[in-house]
């Protein structure tokens, strides 16, 4: 409870509508626990409001005390001690009564009662000359929560398109008095298991949601599109279908990494945008390596396979010596790259020794197999590194890859604020 020192005819009149006006509230209310946020002046009326409780209303005032403001003007200070204190009782149900005190403890009050979810009311009646008339008195409450709510989802949506999408769910959830809450929910629980790389959840929220931009509708088309090629790859295809398949869906996963990896670079976090680009790389091999039919990921490199078409007897006597006793060949990243090379891809070596400097960062990384910290320069150079040979290496393919980071790129929402 804000206490001032009154307004009236004079003093005595003053003081009267004041402790008449505190105990109503305290006799509306019947609080268990009073704290009054006093002036060094107005401190000394707290015993003629708990006087007024016996005398007005038959009501022994509850247990009590009071918090200082030392300038009942200044806004700041006004704040902070209200604030402190409302926060030190927020488990219990809190009702902030803003009847009396200055401009600046009631704006205060009510600025508090909105960011701690506290009702905030005052006691109004039929009044005259500004007064209220004693006798007439009741109490008006507010609940801020509206007002609150909305600052929640305006914070939610910028919260999205910094791409902190679980935060962004935890800032929308409790809200009740948005109307468009279960739009945004839906939405953001999408990108939020997309950027977890659950593509079936993902499309599960996302198919039903409205296209608040034109991405949402380009996502949603490349998300229905992935699933579709991995349940195409279990249906009875040939083994050459199967892999043009597998081809195209890898494609697609890594274009998705590459646009997950420059989130993780905008948002600072380098060294977990590394560890997505080496996927990448190892990625692009294997989609690859599905031109010769070799699948290296959900398959297994055979050597029996590797005969038919590797050109060279050279290479033929080389692999052997690599397979185990089942003809199996199970072998490194700088390998699968001179595999390519050797079954007449040219250029694959090379695209390995590029981005080998960037592959030792990673394996140095503290993420991988060492201590030290990537920076941002040498994450931002290694994403542009692994882009261009990854649009180089698949010129020959039959897909856009431009056109797929284009579609897979997340959606900014427009801020409410703005």
């Amino acid at each position: 409870m804000t206490v001032g020192t009154g307004i009236g005819s004079d003093t005595v009149d003053a003081i009267e509508r004041l402790v008449r006006s505190c105990s109503y509230a305290i006799h509306f209310y019947r609080p268990e626990h009073i704290i009054y946020f006093c002036s060094p002046e107005s401190k000394e009326l707290v015993s003629n409001i708990e006087e007024g409780c016996k005398r007005l209303w038959g009501q022994e005032p509850p247990e009590s005390e009071a918090c200082i403001i030392r300038d009942p003007n200044d806004f700041s200070q006004c704040f902070e001690v209200i604030y402190g204190v409302c926060v030190l009782f927020q488990e219990f149900e809190i009702v902030i009564d803003a009847s009396s005190g200055t401009r600046s403890m009631t704006m205060a009050a009510s600025i508090v009662s909105f960011l701690t979810r506290s009702q905030v009311a005052h006691v109004t009646g039929e009044k005259k000359g500004g007064l209220v008339i004693p006798g007439t008195e009741k109490m008006k409450e507010m609940t801020l929560f509206a007002a609150y709510d909305r600052l929640r989802f305006h914070q939610a949506v910028d919260q999205f398109n910094n791409n902190h999408f679980g935060s962004s769910l935890e800032l929308l959830s409790g809200l009740s008095t948005i109307p468009e809450r279960d739009l945004y929910y839906a939405l953001f629980h999408g990108y939020y298991s997309w950027d977890k790389l659950n593509y079936t959840e993902a499309f599960r929220y996302l198919q039903h949601a409205d296209d608040l931009t034109e991405g949402v509708a380009r996502n949603r088309e490349f998300l229905q599109k992935l699933l579709e090629l991995e349940a195409k790859g279990e249906n009875g295809f040939s083994k050459k279908e199967q892999c043009r398949y597998k081809q195209e869906k890898y494609l697609y996963v890594l274009v998705d990494l590459l646009n997950n990896a420059k989130r993780r670079i905008e948002g600072e976090r380098y060294d977990d945008a590394f560890a997505r680009l080496y996927r990448v790389v190892e990625l692009l091999s294997q989609v690859l390596l599905l031109s010769w039919n070799i699948d290296d990921i959900e398959g297994k490199i055979h050597f029996t396979d590797l005969r038919k078409i590797l050109r060279s007897k050279k290479d033929v006597s080389l692999y052997a010596r690599r397979a185990d006793r089942k003809g199996v060949i199970r072998i490194g990243l700088r390998s699968k790259f001179m595999l390519l090379e050797d079954l007449g891809m040219q250029g694959a070596g090379e695209y390995y020794l590029h981005l080998e400097p960037f592959l030792r960062i990673r394996n140095e990384s503290i993420l991988a197999h060492g201590l030290s910290p990537v920076h941002g320069d040498e994450a931002r150079e290694m994403w542009n590194e692994v882009f261009t040979i990854t649009r180089r290496a698949c010129i020959d393919m039959p897909f856009d890859l431009e056109h797929l980071l284009v579609q897979s790129a997340y959606p900014q929402l427009e801020t409410p604020m703005n």
